[in-house]
């Protein structure tokens, strides 16, 4: 018996030996081009807590914000290809190259996407006192006077007035752009009445429509949001090529061993797998993707050429 104790407790004391020597013994950086406590942010530090508990790497989330998000995704562009430093990549950045024809990294070749870690829909809303309960009457009342409704963004090509000039061109409808400085104020002017609607990732939207100060109108997915049950989908509602996402995912330097890739993607997978963290997800009407990472690189491609043709058509531009 003796014998066998001790041989339990050397085998012990190997497997946490051998399993310490696996665990990689430099950090990872995960570099987030937006502000701490935003839906980016959130879901980066989510799954980089989770990444720890599973693999015993050490994961620091740094936020580099400025310039729409250009500077973080520059700054991962051109860092070193060893898999340690890793881009968070949102909607916003497949709607960089529509709104700036020259950008300081290629998005086709510099950023290698490598990973999804949720998608949450675009949801139409309006204050609880408007007059429309529903998108037909919204629709009706904007196509009676035209130009009359206005809806508010977060600014001049941010992605909720690139999304909203899709809506309203796949909604064949004329209402007003009233660009505000953030979502926060584009939200205290729904709630006080100076706009009609906004376009608003559910995130951002959740809160309020759960405490009863906006409505839901419709979700720009193809299916219902968890979150948001009674809330149809725009494929019920007749607008099939409104089927939108906001998205967040990782992308790596280009050069980066596929090994490392195959890696970042096989330990994103497993935490946002984990059943706590998918609980968290969903409250916030977020749902884990399951691409390979072939497939989030067509589909980054895919958004890229959609959003360059929204902004183009629209005639959407930044002033520098």
């Amino acid at each position: 018996m003796r014998l066998i104790q001790i041989t339990l407790c050397l085998l012990a004391s190997f497997l946490t030996v051998s399993a310490q020597a696996q665990a990689p013994t430099k950090p990872m950086r995960i570099i987030v081009p937006f502000a701490v406590g935003g839906a980016s942010d959130t879901y980066t530090r989510l799954v980089a807590q989770k990444i720890t508990e599973q693999t015993g790497q050490t994961v620091i989330v740094e936020n580099k914000t400025g310039a729409g998000g250009r500077i973080s995704f520059d700054y991962v562009a051109h860092a070193p290809a060893d898999g340690l430093t890793v881009a968070l990549i949102d909607a916003t950045y497949a709607m960089l190259p529509g709104l700036f024809p020259v950008l300081p990294w290629d998005i086709n070749t510099d950023l290698i996407p490598v990973v999804m870690i949720a998608q949450t829909p675009f949801i139409v809303v309006v204050g609880s006192e408007a007059k429309f309960s529903t998108f037909a009457e919204l629709s009706a009342a904007a196509k009676s006077q035209p130009g009359k409704l206005n809806y508010g963004s977060a600014g001049v090509g941010s992605v909720n007035h690139i999304v909203t000039e899709r809506f309203r061109s796949n909604a064949k409808i004329d209402i007003t752009h009233i660009p505000y400085k953030g979502m926060s104020e584009a939200s205290v002017a729904l709630l006080s009445g100076n706009v009609d609607l906004i376009v608003a990732a559910s995130p951002t939207a959740l809160g309020q429509i759960k405490s009863g100060k906006v409505r839901p109108l419709l979700v720009t997915t193809a299916t219902r949001s968890a979150a948001l049950p009674d809330v149809p989908t725009v494929i019920e509602l007749g607008l099939p090529n409104f089927v939108v996402t906001n998205w967040f995912g990782f992308a790596v330097p280009k050069g980066t061993p596929q090994d490392m890739i195959d890696k970042l993607h096989t330990d994103v997978m497993r935490a946002v797998s984990s059943p706590d963290v998918q609980e968290k997800l969903l409250l916030q009407g977020a749902e884990i993707s399951r691409f390979s990472t072939k497939e989030f690189a067509q589909f980054v491609k895919d958004e890229t050429k959609l959003w360059s043709d929204v902004t183009q058509a629209n005639g959407i531009k930044i002033e520098p």
